[in-house]
């Protein structure tokens, strides 16, 4: 006899899923008595005891007899696991299951809050020369380093960029620095901050790139740009990222080659993958509950050619549901269900200690001027030059900051004159140019050339981004300025909430489980068709009701296995010339399976099995209470 074999990866909780399965019971045998010795009573004279010679023909077949019972389905499975037992039992999936496709716009926003805020607020007044002090908060802090302090760093170059207002914009060494000069000494408009705000369309304390725009970018293009992202930017948080605390990361967003076909080749990396980063996603009371049905339906079956030997009674494994159907997964969950998936034990406000970095490219990236060389058409995925913008990797801090800009001012539309014109003018989208198309009416031509308004202000970034002056004059024997490409940018940012709440992370995994209830039942089950003995045929109940005798078929073989029954099905004489059974029967479900319907009297029919011998089955059905059908065997010479 063979019972069913255990299930390894559920040892934590799947008792319930085998109870009242009992083991298949011991055959009760038919046997003939056995033959015994004759003699003669008494002691004659002249005579000799006789013996009787034993009856040497072969005894009589056996008929050996089984009874197969139909059992209900499987008791539900029901998983209350904390951290360590999620990792023991979905330990191997864990990074394949997502649970997660965290949008980063509430992380960004955070993220650059922190950033803006790092050296102080003074920057929001209306004030030329805001005051700021890194040292007062602990991101802050980290832009010092040996032999360099935080005036002198790429990072604060940064905040200085995201903070940067029409009232404390600085343009030196740009093309704006001789209008400002002239509008400031001239007293024009009320002096370069306030034409420039009006020529924005914005107020004097107002961001020139504001956070939402910056959040975008960054999204679209250091995010979206990543090939561990998907393509409109998202983080995919697999189960085995929450389980180790977000560290995975690391690797996930540090680094990464180029995808097949993708211009911008190798991504350097959103994250430093120097650093680990910290999540603080899962309380100590973390716990996940889940409750599934399964579809398994152990069926008792008979192997025919055992049957001599008495061991003749096996188990089958098929995939059926509560309607006797066949089903495409082991388990059903019903993630969707509060009752029957939970998470709990979550931070209410989750927390991620990240390392941010953004790298610029090597060389200064010039605008592109004027009409007559096709810059009105210089657009992303369209770059007018190969000295474009809009030609660089869009993980670049020149591209991001272009994006932005052009982002918040696209549909840009202004024209203003001061001093009736003849001392400058600011036309922007005017005269059949595109909007955002700038030109600046300056005397002797002083003022920029024709262009777009972002790619006028990724000049002033970039120029401010190389300046080592920004908060005062630099010490004895420092350069004032950096060298292209080493103005790249990195934030330790620390206890950035990750924009969710608890609640509203427990809420985010239903759907994309529910799209993986598959793989996870798969996982936990592995292939079921290797826990079945070998049979000829099972006994279980249609949808409709009725109860048949069905011969194995080629599916429900584990992988590997040869099927090797040349004749399945069940047939009324013992030459197999007239089928009794069909595939196709009215009202099945199942089409794939040899189905002969019992009935509560004596039918008898013939099967030959995987050996090709040969054996009458007599059935007795028997429905009332608890389902059964006794089958008898006898193997048949041919």
């Amino acid at each position: 006899m063979r019972t069913l074999k255990t299930i390894p990866r559920l040892a934590l909780a799947t008792a319930g899923l085998t109870a009242g399965l009992t083991a298949c019971e011991q055959p009760e045998l038919w046997t003939v008595p056995n033959l015994s010795r004759l003699s003669t009573d008494g002691d004659l004279p002249g005579s000799r005891d006789a013996e009787v010679v034993p009856d040497l023909a072969p005894p009589a077949p056996v008929e050996a007899r089984y009874t197969l019972k139909f059992h209900e389905k499987n008791l539900p499975l029901e998983l209350n696991m904390d951290r360590d037992e999620v990792r023991a039992l979905l330990g191997a999936i864990s990074d394949d299951v997502v649970l997660l496709q965290l949008d980063p716009v509430d992380l960004l926003r955070n993220v650059l809050t922190a950033v803006k805020t790092a050296c102080g607020t003074d920057w929001q007044n209306d004030v030329r020369s805001p005051t700021y002090d890194c040292d007062l908060t602990p991101l802050g802090r980290t832009f010092s380093r040996p032999g360099q302090p935080w005036q002198q760093s790429p990072e604060f170059s940064m905040v200085r960029l995201l903070t940067m207002t029409p009232a404390n914009v600085i343009v030196g060494d740009s093309s704006l620095e001789v209008m400002q000069a002239l509008a400031d000494l001239a007293g024009l408009g009320g002096g370069f901050s306030q034409i420039l705000a009006d020529s924005l369309g914005i107020a004097r304390t107002d961001e020139i790139v504001p956070g939402d725009v910056a959040v975008y970018s960054l999204k679209a293009n250091l995010l979206g740009s990543h090939p561990n992202t998907t393509p409109d930017g998202r983080l995919e948080i697999t189960l085995g990222d929450v389980l180790d605390d977000l560290a995975p990361l690391a690797q996930k967003l540090g680094p990464a080659a180029a995808l097949p076909g993708d211009p911008n080749g190798a991504h350097p990396g959103v994250l430093d993958p120097r650093a680990t980063p910290v999540g603080r996603l899962l309380g100590p009371d973390f716990r996940m509950h889940i409750v599934a049905e399964s579809n398994l339906r152990v069926l008792d079956g008979i192997k025919a050619g055992l049957s001599a030997e008495g061991r003749g009674q096996e188990n089958l494994v098929l995939l059926y549901d509560d309607d006797r159907k066949p089903a495409s997964t082991p388990l059903r969950f019903d993630f969707a269900d509060p009752d029957r998936f939970q998470i709990t034990g979550l931070h209410e406000e989750p927390t991620v200690d990240l390392d941010f970095r953004i790298l610029e490219y090597d060389k200064y990236v010039p605008s592109c001027l004027g009409e007559e060389n096709g810059c009105q058409r210089n657009l992303p995925g369209r770059p007018a030059n190969g000295e474009s913008v809009w030609a660089l990797a869009p993980w670049t801090v020149e591209y991001i900051v272009a994006d932005a800009a052009r982002e918040k001012y696209a549909e840009r539309s202004f024209t203003q004159c001061y001093l009736s014109c003849h001392l400058a003018q600011v036309d922007i989208g005017q005269g059949g140019a595109p909007l955002g198309w700038a030109e600046f009416g300056v005397p002797f031509g002083l003022g920029p050339s024709s262009q777009f308004i972002w790619e006028l202000l990724s000049e002033v970034v970039q120029v401010n981004l190389h300046r080592a002056d920004l908060a005062g004059p630099v010490g004895e024997g420092q350069s004032s300025t950096r060298p292209e490409g080493t103005a790249n940018v990195a934030f330790a940012v620390r206890d950035v909430p990750v924009g969710l709440t608890g609640e509203s992370c427990a809420e985010r995994v239903r759907p994309l489980l529910v799209r993986q209830a598959g793989a996870v039942s798969d996982f936990l089950f592995g292939d079921y068709r290797e826990r079945s003995g070998d049979v000829d045929f099972v006994f279980r109940r249609e949808a409709d009701g009725r109860f048949v005798l069905q011969f194995v078929a080629p599916d429900d073989l584990a992988p590997g296995i040869e099927y090797r029954h040349r004749n399945p099905g069940f047939f009324a004489d013992a030459a197999l010339t007239t089928k009794v059974s069909r595939t196709d029967a009215p009202g099945f479900a199942d089409t794939t399976h040899e189905k002969l319907v019992v009935v509560p009297r004596e039918q008898v029919v013939f099967i030959e099995d995987a050996d090709g011998r040969r054996f009458r089955v007599r059935v007795i059905g028997s429905f009332a209470g608890d389902p059964r059908v006794d089958v008898a065997l006898l193997e048949v010479q041919q």
